[in-house]
């Protein structure tokens, strides 16, 4: 069974929250190729699974790819972001 997130309006804003926070960091420091990977799955009008799952993926992906280009505090809101994603798409 899915998670609803509807019913779990705290795991959405813990998304919210870390993919907001990764957001004004790279804006402000002009990194593009991460806020590329972060706005392909990012914002999310509603949360459902499938729209988690893409997020997960997506900063999987960016982790995959740049993560010696991250620092220490966007890597920690990256697999944040990851985890609680993952935990709602889990059957």
């Amino acid at each position: 069974m899915l998670i609803d997130m509807s019913k779990r309006p705290e795991l959405s804003a813990e998304i919210e929250a870390c993919c907001l926070a990764l957001f004004d960091r790279w804006c402000e420091k002009r990194r593009v190729v991460p806020l590329a990977y972060l706005m392909h799955a990012w914002p999310i009008p509603k949360p459902t699974p499938t729209l988690m799952r893409h997020l997960s993926r997506s900063l999987h992906d960016l982790m995959l790819s740049y993560s010696d280009s991250l620092d220490v505090d966007e890597c920690r809101l990256i697999e944040d972001a990851i985890a609680i994603a993952e935990e709602n798409c889990r059957a």
